[in-house]
């Protein structure tokens, strides 16, 4: 989190209360927290060995795919503390989720997620806390994607049969998700009505293709 929090060139208080909302999230003890800290501090040195830190990280994950997203959702909350993401902060996540062996598009689909929610956060609780994780997120963690009950809504709601090539999957999430994301509404000063329609657009689609790349094993 130190090494995401100082891409930009500075590390802001909007960043260190995201850092200390994770920790309380996380509900990490007295030692932990101090443990944390320091790490937190270290992350932010310009001789930070972050390949390290990620070998490390994998090596302790033994190819389990849950931690991996669940890190990067929490440095995703680090990486929109100051409420835009930076270019440079942005470069640094992509090159994280590479060297996790996360592929492109699921990142992707978890970033756009993850911005989704945020766009619903804002719309039911307008000025949350400063660290921008509502109680929700601070108990449970993430709030989950829209449901989608079987692969074959999934394929419906992609509008794609079952037997569409990993690469007309991945064109038409793509463009469905160009089409409906809340992003593309806001210069278009759109209704919080039409901002929460495609907000649960976003997530169904999210959700649909996450199901199907499961499934399909890519």
């Amino acid at each position: 989190m130190g090494h995401l929090a100082k891409a930009d060139g500075r590390v802001s208080e909007r960043e260190i209360a995201a850092a200390r909302a994770i920790m309380d999230h996380l509900r990490l003890s007295a030692s932990q927290r101090r443990a944390a800290i320091d790490c937190f501090t270290q992350g932010k040195q310009a001789d930070f060995a972050v390949d390290v830190a990620l070998e490390t990280f994998l090596r302790v994950c033994a190819g389990r795919s849950a931690p991996l997203q669940q890190l990067l959702e929490l440095l995703l909350n680090v990486a929109y503390a100051d409420g835009a993401l930076h270019p440079q902060t942005h470069a640094r996540l992509v090159s994280i989720a590479e060297r996790l062996g996360l592929p492109r598009l699921q990142f992707e689909a978890l970033h756009n997620l993850f911005r989704a929610q945020r766009w619903a956060q804002r719309q039911n609780q307008p000025g949350g806390d400063d660290a921008g994780w509502t109680h929700d997120q601070r108990t449970h963690g993430p709030r989950p994607a829209t449901a989608v009950n079987s692969l074959g809504q999934a394929y419906e709601v992609l509008g794609l049969n079952r037997d569409a090539s990993p690469d007309e999957i991945k064109l038409a999430y793509r463009r469905l998700l160009k089409r409906h994301h809340p992003d593309k509404l806001v210069a278009s000063n759109a209704s919080s009505a039409e901002l929460k329609r495609a907000t649960e657009k976003t997530r169904e689609l999210t959700a649909a293709y996450e199901r199907i790349r499961e499934a399909r094993g890519f």
